[in-house]
Protein backbone atom coordinates (compact mmCIF):
# COMPACT_ATOMS: atom_id res chain seq x y z
CA UNK A 1 0.00 0.00 0.00
CA UNK A 2 1.44 2.97 -0.79
CA UNK A 3 2.30 6.19 1.41
CA UNK A 4 -0.43 8.68 2.94
CA UNK A 5 1.95 11.38 1.28
CA UNK A 6 1.26 9.56 -2.14
CA UNK A 7 -2.26 9.01 -1.43
CA UNK A 8 -2.93 13.13 -0.77
CA UNK A 9 -0.81 13.63 -4.07
CA UNK A 10 -2.97 11.63 -6.06
CA UNK A 11 -5.97 13.13 -4.25
CA UNK A 12 -4.73 16.59 -4.82
CA UNK A 13 -4.02 16.38 -8.47
CA UNK A 14 -7.65 14.50 -9.09
CA UNK A 15 -9.49 17.61 -8.20
CA UNK A 16 -7.76 19.14 -11.04
CA UNK A 17 -9.44 17.05 -13.37
CA UNK A 18 -12.73 17.87 -15.80
CA UNK A 19 -14.46 14.40 -17.23
CA UNK A 20 -17.47 14.25 -19.24
CA UNK A 21 -19.80 10.82 -17.73
CA UNK A 22 -21.96 9.39 -20.40
CA UNK A 23 -24.57 7.27 -19.42
CA UNK A 24 -28.12 6.51 -17.97
CA UNK A 25 -28.66 8.47 -14.95
CA UNK A 26 -32.01 7.87 -12.55
CA UNK A 27 -33.49 8.48 -8.93
CA UNK A 28 -32.23 6.17 -6.35
CA UNK A 29 -34.97 6.23 -3.38
CA UNK A 30 -34.67 4.30 -0.20
CA UNK A 31 -37.48 3.81 2.01
CA UNK A 32 -36.21 2.20 5.21
CA UNK A 33 -37.96 0.89 8.32
CA UNK A 34 -38.13 -1.68 10.85
CA UNK A 35 -40.23 -5.00 10.49
CA UNK A 36 -41.97 -6.50 13.82
CA UNK A 37 -44.79 -8.37 12.40
CA UNK A 38 -45.88 -10.01 9.23
CA UNK A 39 -49.11 -9.33 7.42
CA UNK A 40 -52.10 -10.70 8.03
CA UNK A 41 -53.20 -10.54 4.46
CA UNK A 42 -50.73 -12.19 3.35
CA UNK A 43 -47.27 -13.96 4.38
CA UNK A 44 -45.24 -10.88 3.44
CA UNK A 45 -43.41 -8.67 6.51
CA UNK A 46 -45.21 -5.09 7.16
CA UNK A 47 -42.49 -2.57 7.26
CA UNK A 48 -43.16 0.59 9.37
CA UNK A 49 -41.74 3.26 7.50
CA UNK A 50 -39.40 5.59 9.62
CA UNK A 51 -37.55 7.80 6.79
CA UNK A 52 -37.30 8.33 3.06
CA UNK A 53 -34.69 9.29 0.96
CA UNK A 54 -33.93 9.84 -2.86
CA UNK A 55 -30.27 10.04 -4.40
CA UNK A 56 -28.68 10.43 -7.66
CA UNK A 57 -28.66 7.36 -8.96
CA UNK A 58 -26.42 5.24 -12.22
CA UNK A 59 -24.28 7.60 -14.23
CA UNK A 60 -25.60 10.21 -11.77
CA UNK A 61 -23.88 8.45 -8.80
CA UNK A 62 -20.63 8.65 -10.69
CA UNK A 63 -21.29 11.86 -10.79
CA UNK A 64 -21.65 12.44 -7.89
CA UNK A 65 -18.44 10.40 -6.52
CA UNK A 66 -16.30 12.68 -8.69
CA UNK A 67 -17.56 16.01 -7.13
CA UNK A 68 -16.75 14.59 -4.11
CA UNK A 69 -13.70 14.58 -4.35
CA UNK A 70 -13.49 17.95 -6.22
CA UNK A 71 -13.28 17.40 -9.90
CA UNK A 72 -15.22 18.86 -12.29
CA UNK A 73 -18.03 16.86 -14.02
CA UNK A 74 -20.63 17.07 -16.56
CA UNK A 75 -23.35 14.44 -17.32
CA UNK A 76 -24.75 13.98 -20.97
CA UNK A 77 -27.58 11.28 -20.76
CA UNK A 78 -31.75 11.75 -21.35
CA UNK A 79 -34.45 11.57 -18.69
CA UNK A 80 -37.98 11.96 -19.03
CA UNK A 81 -40.12 15.47 -19.13
CA UNK A 82 -41.58 14.58 -15.55
CA UNK A 83 -40.97 15.46 -12.22
CA UNK A 84 -38.47 12.55 -11.37
CA UNK A 85 -36.45 14.25 -14.28
CA UNK A 86 -36.64 17.75 -12.87
CA UNK A 87 -35.51 16.46 -9.38
CA UNK A 88 -32.88 14.76 -10.20
CA UNK A 89 -31.40 17.57 -12.47
CA UNK A 90 -31.40 19.96 -9.44
CA UNK A 91 -29.99 17.07 -7.47
CA UNK A 92 -27.16 17.49 -10.37
CA UNK A 93 -27.13 21.29 -10.23
CA UNK A 94 -26.59 21.32 -6.47
CA UNK A 95 -22.96 19.28 -6.88
CA UNK A 96 -22.20 22.24 -9.56
CA UNK A 97 -22.67 19.75 -12.57
CA UNK A 98 -24.72 21.49 -15.29
CA UNK A 99 -28.10 19.94 -16.38
CA UNK A 100 -27.32 21.44 -20.00
CA UNK A 101 -26.98 18.23 -21.33
CA UNK A 102 -29.56 16.38 -20.17
CA UNK A 103 -32.14 15.71 -22.91
CA UNK A 104 -35.82 15.59 -22.21
CA UNK A 105 -37.70 13.29 -24.03
CA UNK A 106 -41.35 13.40 -24.02
CA UNK A 107 -41.57 9.90 -24.87
CA UNK A 108 -39.52 8.42 -21.84
CA UNK A 109 -40.06 8.76 -18.41
CA UNK A 110 -37.06 9.63 -15.54
CA UNK A 111 -35.65 6.18 -14.61
CA UNK A 112 -36.75 5.67 -10.40
CA UNK A 113 -35.32 2.55 -8.53
CA UNK A 114 -37.04 2.24 -5.21
CA UNK A 115 -36.09 -0.02 -2.27
CA UNK A 116 -37.61 -0.80 0.63
CA UNK A 117 -35.07 -1.89 3.04
CA UNK A 118 -35.85 -3.04 6.77
CA UNK A 119 -32.81 -3.96 9.34
CA UNK A 120 -30.21 -2.87 6.84
CA UNK A 121 -31.95 -5.66 4.50
CA UNK A 122 -33.32 -5.08 1.29
CA UNK A 123 -37.00 -6.32 1.69
CA UNK A 124 -38.02 -5.38 -2.27
CA UNK A 125 -37.29 -3.26 -4.81
CA UNK A 126 -39.51 -1.25 -7.48
CA UNK A 127 -37.97 -0.26 -10.94
CA UNK A 128 -40.21 2.58 -12.64
CA UNK A 129 -38.31 3.31 -16.32
CA UNK A 130 -38.80 3.13 -20.21
CA UNK A 131 -36.66 0.41 -22.04
CA UNK A 132 -37.58 1.13 -25.43
CA UNK A 133 -34.17 2.69 -27.74
CA UNK A 134 -34.31 5.96 -27.81
CA UNK A 135 -35.20 7.75 -30.88
CA UNK A 136 -33.18 9.04 -33.82
CA UNK A 137 -33.77 12.90 -32.35
CA UNK A 138 -32.52 12.33 -29.14
CA UNK A 139 -29.80 9.78 -29.92
CA UNK A 140 -28.39 12.91 -32.74
CA UNK A 141 -28.69 15.50 -29.59
CA UNK A 142 -26.70 13.44 -27.45
CA UNK A 143 -23.74 12.85 -29.76
CA UNK A 144 -24.23 17.01 -30.31
CA UNK A 145 -23.31 16.98 -26.75
CA UNK A 146 -20.52 14.24 -26.57
CA UNK A 147 -18.68 16.52 -29.65
CA UNK A 148 -19.18 19.79 -27.94
CA UNK A 149 -17.67 18.82 -24.67
CA UNK A 150 -14.64 16.38 -26.29
CA UNK A 151 -12.70 19.54 -26.87
CA UNK A 152 -12.86 20.57 -23.14
CA UNK A 153 -12.67 17.27 -20.78
CA UNK A 154 -9.52 15.05 -19.87
CA UNK A 155 -11.28 12.12 -19.68
CA UNK A 156 -14.76 10.45 -20.65
CA UNK A 157 -16.38 7.71 -18.60
CA UNK A 158 -19.52 5.24 -19.57
CA UNK A 159 -21.71 4.03 -17.03
CA UNK A 160 -23.54 1.92 -19.15
CA UNK A 161 -26.98 0.48 -16.78
CA UNK A 162 -28.44 -0.84 -20.18
CA UNK A 163 -31.14 1.84 -20.03
CA UNK A 164 -30.69 2.96 -23.58
CA UNK A 165 -27.80 6.55 -23.58
CA UNK A 166 -25.23 3.81 -25.02
CA UNK A 167 -26.13 2.19 -27.99
CA UNK A 168 -23.80 1.43 -31.06
CA UNK A 169 -24.20 4.96 -32.99
CA UNK A 170 -23.84 7.23 -29.79
CA UNK A 171 -20.61 5.00 -28.79
CA UNK A 172 -19.24 4.32 -32.12
CA UNK A 173 -19.43 8.49 -32.33
CA UNK A 174 -17.73 8.82 -28.76
CA UNK A 175 -14.88 6.79 -29.29
CA UNK A 176 -14.12 8.26 -32.56
CA UNK A 177 -14.20 12.15 -30.86
CA UNK A 178 -12.00 10.74 -27.89
CA UNK A 179 -9.70 9.50 -30.37
CA UNK A 180 -9.52 12.59 -32.41
CA UNK A 181 -9.04 14.74 -29.26
CA UNK A 182 -6.77 12.52 -27.13
CA UNK A 183 -9.44 11.66 -24.42
CA UNK A 184 -9.00 8.96 -21.93
CA UNK A 185 -11.87 6.68 -22.33
CA UNK A 186 -13.24 4.43 -19.61
CA UNK A 187 -16.05 1.80 -19.22
CA UNK A 188 -18.37 0.56 -16.75
CA UNK A 189 -19.85 -2.04 -18.86
CA UNK A 190 -23.57 -3.91 -18.99
CA UNK A 191 -23.75 -7.39 -20.46
CA UNK A 192 -26.12 -6.53 -23.04
CA UNK A 193 -24.15 -3.73 -24.47
CA UNK A 194 -20.72 -5.98 -25.00
CA UNK A 195 -21.13 -6.12 -28.82
CA UNK A 196 -20.89 -1.54 -28.45
CA UNK A 197 -17.33 -1.82 -26.70
CA UNK A 198 -14.47 -1.17 -28.79
CA UNK A 199 -10.84 1.19 -28.48
CA UNK A 200 -11.05 1.85 -24.72
CA UNK A 201 -8.35 2.73 -22.79
CA UNK A 202 -10.24 0.98 -19.54
CA UNK A 203 -13.09 -1.77 -18.93
CA UNK A 204 -14.04 -2.22 -15.34
CA UNK A 205 -16.18 -5.34 -15.06
CA UNK A 206 -17.12 -7.53 -12.22
CA UNK A 207 -16.78 -10.95 -11.58
CA UNK A 208 -19.87 -11.71 -13.64
CA UNK A 209 -19.57 -9.56 -16.19
CA UNK A 210 -15.88 -10.55 -16.86
CA UNK A 211 -17.16 -14.09 -17.16
CA UNK A 212 -19.88 -13.33 -19.68
CA UNK A 213 -17.44 -11.41 -21.82
CA UNK A 214 -15.02 -14.61 -21.19
CA UNK A 215 -17.61 -17.35 -21.48
CA UNK A 216 -15.79 -19.45 -18.57
CA UNK A 217 -15.83 -18.92 -15.43
CA UNK A 218 -13.22 -17.25 -13.39
CA UNK A 219 -12.87 -19.49 -10.43
CA UNK A 220 -9.10 -20.00 -10.31
CA UNK A 221 -6.43 -17.47 -10.40
CA UNK A 222 -5.57 -18.53 -13.94
CA UNK A 223 -8.92 -18.46 -15.05
CA UNK A 224 -8.52 -14.73 -13.56
CA UNK A 225 -5.46 -13.60 -15.12
CA UNK A 226 -7.15 -16.03 -18.60
CA UNK A 227 -10.26 -13.54 -18.39
CA UNK A 228 -8.03 -10.13 -18.32
CA UNK A 229 -6.35 -11.12 -21.26
CA UNK A 230 -9.37 -12.36 -23.15
CA UNK A 231 -10.75 -9.14 -22.42
CA UNK A 232 -8.53 -6.75 -23.46
CA UNK A 233 -8.11 -8.09 -27.04
CA UNK A 234 -12.07 -8.23 -26.94
CA UNK A 235 -12.96 -4.99 -26.61
CA UNK A 236 -9.34 -3.54 -27.41
CA UNK A 237 -8.69 -1.93 -24.46
CA UNK A 238 -5.48 -0.67 -22.95
CA UNK A 239 -5.94 -1.75 -19.51
CA UNK A 240 -8.91 -3.66 -17.14
CA UNK A 241 -9.59 -3.97 -13.54
CA UNK A 242 -11.96 -6.67 -12.92
CA UNK A 243 -14.21 -5.90 -9.40
CA UNK A 244 -14.37 -9.57 -7.59
CA UNK A 245 -16.33 -8.75 -4.38
CA UNK A 246 -14.88 -9.97 -1.13
CA UNK A 247 -11.83 -11.12 -3.01
CA UNK A 248 -10.54 -7.58 -4.61
CA UNK A 249 -9.59 -6.78 -7.74
CA UNK A 250 -7.98 -8.10 -10.59
CA UNK A 251 -5.40 -5.35 -11.78
CA UNK A 252 -3.90 -5.79 -15.86
CA UNK A 253 -2.30 -2.88 -16.86
CA UNK A 254 -1.03 -1.93 -20.09
CA UNK A 255 1.72 -4.06 -19.86
CA UNK A 256 3.38 -6.49 -17.14
CA UNK A 257 1.79 -9.25 -15.38
CA UNK A 258 -1.60 -9.19 -13.46
CA UNK A 259 -1.91 -7.48 -10.06
CA UNK A 260 -4.09 -8.90 -7.62
CA UNK A 261 -5.41 -6.34 -5.03
CA UNK A 262 -7.17 -7.63 -1.79
CA UNK A 263 -10.48 -6.14 -0.48
CA UNK A 264 -10.20 -3.18 1.70
CA UNK A 265 -13.59 -3.47 3.17
CA UNK A 266 -13.89 -4.33 6.78
CA UNK A 267 -17.32 -3.83 7.02
CA UNK A 268 -19.78 -4.43 4.53
CA UNK A 269 -23.32 -2.95 5.25
CA UNK A 270 -24.52 -1.92 1.30
CA UNK A 271 -23.13 -2.82 -2.32
CA UNK A 272 -25.58 -0.02 -3.83
CA UNK A 273 -23.17 1.75 -6.08
CA UNK A 274 -19.95 0.53 -5.57
CA UNK A 275 -19.29 0.12 -9.07
CA UNK A 276 -20.01 3.92 -9.71
CA UNK A 277 -17.32 4.56 -6.75
CA UNK A 278 -14.68 2.34 -8.71
CA UNK A 279 -14.84 3.91 -12.12
CA UNK A 280 -15.32 7.11 -10.92
CA UNK A 281 -11.84 7.04 -8.16
CA UNK A 282 -9.95 4.89 -10.42
CA UNK A 283 -10.52 7.04 -13.65
CA UNK A 284 -9.57 10.03 -12.10
CA UNK A 285 -6.66 8.92 -10.31
CA UNK A 286 -5.84 7.24 -14.07
CA UNK A 287 -5.38 10.73 -15.56
CA UNK A 288 -2.86 12.24 -12.88
CA UNK A 289 0.19 12.70 -14.24
CA UNK A 290 2.52 9.96 -13.31
CA UNK A 291 -0.32 8.05 -11.76
CA UNK A 292 0.15 4.28 -12.49
CA UNK A 293 -2.96 2.01 -13.25
CA UNK A 294 -2.00 -0.07 -9.85
CA UNK A 295 -2.43 3.31 -7.79
CA UNK A 296 -5.19 4.16 -9.57
CA UNK A 297 -7.02 0.89 -8.76
CA UNK A 298 -5.58 1.02 -5.22
CA UNK A 299 -7.34 4.12 -4.50
CA UNK A 300 -10.57 3.19 -6.11
CA UNK A 301 -10.39 -0.11 -4.13
CA UNK A 302 -10.19 2.44 -0.35
CA UNK A 303 -12.85 4.78 -1.46
CA UNK A 304 -14.50 1.36 -2.14
CA UNK A 305 -14.11 -0.25 1.69
CA UNK A 306 -15.29 3.20 2.86
CA UNK A 307 -18.49 3.14 -0.10
CA UNK A 308 -20.09 -0.51 0.81
CA UNK A 309 -19.71 0.81 4.67
CA UNK A 310 -22.58 2.80 4.22
CA UNK A 311 -26.08 2.58 3.96
CA UNK A 312 -27.63 3.54 0.68
CA UNK A 313 -25.80 4.88 -2.86
CA UNK A 314 -22.96 6.55 -1.18
CA UNK A 315 -19.83 9.00 -2.28
CA UNK A 316 -17.14 9.15 -0.71
CA UNK A 317 -14.85 12.04 0.31
CA UNK A 318 -11.25 12.74 0.52
CA UNK A 319 -11.32 12.76 3.95
CA UNK A 320 -13.09 9.87 4.46
CA UNK A 321 -10.40 7.98 2.00
CA UNK A 322 -7.20 9.47 3.77
CA UNK A 323 -8.81 7.92 7.21
CA UNK A 324 -9.25 5.20 6.25
CA UNK A 325 -6.08 4.40 4.60
CA UNK A 326 -4.63 5.16 8.15
CA UNK A 327 -6.61 3.26 10.36
CA UNK A 328 -5.90 -0.13 7.40
CA UNK A 329 -2.24 0.85 8.36
CA UNK A 330 -3.19 0.91 11.96
CA UNK A 331 -4.26 -2.65 12.02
Amino acid sequence: MFSRQRLEEIIAGMADRHIMVIGDVMVDQFIRGAVERISPEAPVPVVQVQNEQSLPGGAANVVRNLAAIGVRAEIVSAIGRDHEGEVLASMLSAMDCSDSYLVRDDQRRTSVKTRVVAQHQQVVRFDRETLDPLDVVTIGRLQEYIRGLLVNVDGVIVSDYGKGVINKPVFDDLVEGCQAAGVFLAVDPKVKNFPFYHDLDLITPNTMEASQACGFSLDTPAAVKKSGIFIKQRFRSTSVIVTRGEEGMAIFPPAGDMLLLPTLAKEVFDVTGAGDTVIALATAAALVPGVSLAEAAGVANLAAGVAVGKLGTARVTPAEIVDYHQKLLAL
